[in-house]
């Protein structure tokens, strides 16, 4: 697993992000800028969002997730949480997800015996699309070893059968995040307190269900 370590910020300080990578010499864009889109799937208990409001150390999250306008060439994920430390499992398909069954043993695509391992990440088969997130990412890398992401122009929308709600909801927080392999924590230390950001836990899937009123989330 590797530590994530996340900064919510406003929108309207965009330009400090800015300022700070430009003026780090080995801070480098080494990928394009892509739109990132994704459906968060829970049980209609939302029991995910509510292990990770209550902070239980060891979560799990489902989602789906697509770059650009190609929907269906998507793929499942299951991100594993344990305290800072993140890992995501994942799994291509090909195939339109417009039906309810993706996280359950009546999706097809599990009965393939080099998939049955997606399986056992799977602890809730009860799971049904419940929010749509959608971002642009820009994507750096520092001194070779530390991943930053920086994710603006935030949008909601809920998600019922698989009908996308008409209300879309822009966010006027950005999200920057740090990734990196435990060994490399000091290194990543210096570089937040060189950058003046301030560490807080954030969530695009509790936020968006804060903002349409479904759960309580700052």
């Amino acid at each position: 697993m590797r530590n994530e370590i996340k900064i919510p910020i406003n929108r309207d300080f965009r330009l400090h992000f800015d300022q700070w990578k430009d003026f780090d010499t080995k801070i480098f864009r080494h990928h394009k800028d892509r739109y990132i889109n994704s459906i968060y799937y829970d049980d209609d208990d939302f029991i995910t969002a509510k292990n990770n409001l209550s902070g239980i150390s060891e979560r799990r999250k489902y989602r789906i997730r697509w770059y650009g306008e190609d929907q269906n060439n998507f793929r499942y994920e299951v991100k594993l949480k344990k305290n800072n430390f993140g890992k995501k499992i994942y799994l291509n398909s090909e195939k339109s997800f417009n039906n309810m069954d993706l996280f359950s043993f009546k999706n097809k695509i599990f009965e393939r015996k080099e998939n049955n391992f997606f399986l056992s990440y799977i602890d809730n088969f009860n799971l049904k699309p419940k929010l749509k997130i959608n971002y642009l990412r820009s994507y750096f890398l520092y001194n070779e070893k530390i991943r930053i992401t920086y994710d603006k122009n935030i949008n909601y929308n809920l998600v019922n059968n698989f009908k996308i709600g008409k209300e879309n909801i822009k966010d006027f927080m950005d999200v920057i995040e740090f990734k990196f392999k435990p060994e490399n924590i000091g290194l990543a230390q210096e570089l937040i307190q060189k950058s003046k950001f301030v560490p807080k836990r954030f969530s695009k899937y509790l936020r968006g269900l804060h903002i349409f009123g479904v759960a309580n989330y700052i």
